[in-house]
């Protein structure tokens, strides 16, 4: 499906919020399946938008979850730990 650059916007604006693709089709009416096939299409303007939003937004969560674990937060010690060991393994495929 040919997107909009409004709907490409607004995409990205809810991936970044990790609203659910159901939701997003709701709102943009188009049909979920679609949208889906789309998303998974990733050389798609859609899809890049959206893996791309979803990225930074972690990307933010994890950035505070080490500034929280710097400070001596358990649970964010473990977490950090699991994004070290999670990038460790990407490193060897």
């Amino acid at each position: 499906m040919d997107y909009s650059q409004e709907q490409i916007q607004k995409i990205s604006e809810m991936a970044a919020c990790f609203t659910p693709i159901k939701e997003m089709a709701t709102v943009l009416d188009i049909d979920v399946l679609l949208l889906k096939t789309d998303i998974r299409q990733h050389q798609s303007p859609v899809s890049r938008a959206y893996h791309k939003a979803k990225a930074e937004t972690s990307s933010l969560l994890r950035r505070q979850e080490i500034e929280l674990a710097k400070i001596g937060s358990p649970l964010a010690v473990e977490h950090a730990h699991n994004y070290l060991l999670e990038m460790d393994s990407e490193e060897d495929l």
